[in-house]
């Protein structure tokens, strides 16, 4: 679970403290949706709520960030314009703000979280749906069901998508429906070329949350990640350029 968690911690920072951009679907949505614990606001509407003063009470990073305590106890993140992309940015991600109900909300969103808890958050109902996944991504491609290779050969195919997506979208738009369609064809590359199956792992995150992952065994007792290649060729701004071929040739060798 260390490596897991501090994973994730490392992605949450640069997630929301250094690209700034406005995710399909983030922590915030996701609390909104099943709490109604955090709201989300455009820049305007967030910068309205505070005055000069008081903005950056508990955090402030000029041009960047701001964390606000309100006058009745609410929190108020706001997150400034910035470039992503290194030196030649090919998206600029508007600015926003996360309004919390309270600080007990706030505390919800930074709790110790697994990186899969808002993109794959079931492993039974995903491994169930890995075929129905494979033949959603299919369409994303223009092929017919059954027309993508489950190997190498088809990675390559998915890496050319991955370059087009990534020409538009920075590390921290997340798509919960395109990462379980790419862990889906992803997984199955590997567990066919390892004669492995799908099986669940419980990743015991915090004492009020177990994270089911759906990993690929084979062998005696070995075990890979699919998810985690995926994490990586998505979310990682180092190695997302490195795609999915290659990391099938790491994880399929390091089983052999």
């Amino acid at each position: 679970m260390q490596s897991t968690t501090s994973h994730f911690r490392a992605l949450r920072l640069e997630l929301f403290l250094l690209l700034f951009t406005v995710p399909t679907a983030t922590v915030g949505q996701t609390l909104a949706a099943e709490h109604s614990l955090v709201s989300r606001l455009n820049l305007d509407q967030a910068r309205r709520l505070v005055t000069p003063e008081d903005e950056g009470n508990l955090l402030r990073q000029d041009g960047r960030f701001t964390r606000t305590r309100l006058p009745d106890g609410r929190i108020l993140e706001i997150f400034y314009p910035l470039q992503a992309g290194g030196r030649a940015p090919r998206h600029r991600a508007p600015g926003y703000g996360l309004l919390y109900a309270s600080e007990a909300a706030y505390r919800e969103t930074i709790r110790p979280r697994h990186m899969l808890e808002d993109l794959l958050p079931d492993g039974h109902d995903f491994i169930s749906r890995v075929p129905q996944l494979i033949r959603r991504f299919e369409k994303r491609l223009n092929l017919g069901a059954g027309r993508l290779e489950l190997n190498r050969t088809g990675l390559r195919r998915i890496d050319r998508y991955l370059r087009n997506h990534h020409a538009s979208h920075t590390t921290a738009e997340t798509d919960p429906l395109l990462f379980q369609e790419l862990t889906a064809c992803y997984g199955e590359a590997v567990r066919r070329a390892v004669n492995g199956h799908w099986t669940i792992h419980k990743e015991q995150v915090s004492p009020g949350h177990l994270q089911t992952e759906p990993n690929i065994t084979f062998g005696a007792n070995r075990e890979i990640k699919p998810w985690s290649s995926i994490i990586r060729a998505l979310h990682d701004e180092d190695s997302r350029g490195i795609g999915l071929a290659r990391s099938f040739d790491s994880d399929v060798g390091a089983g052999n």
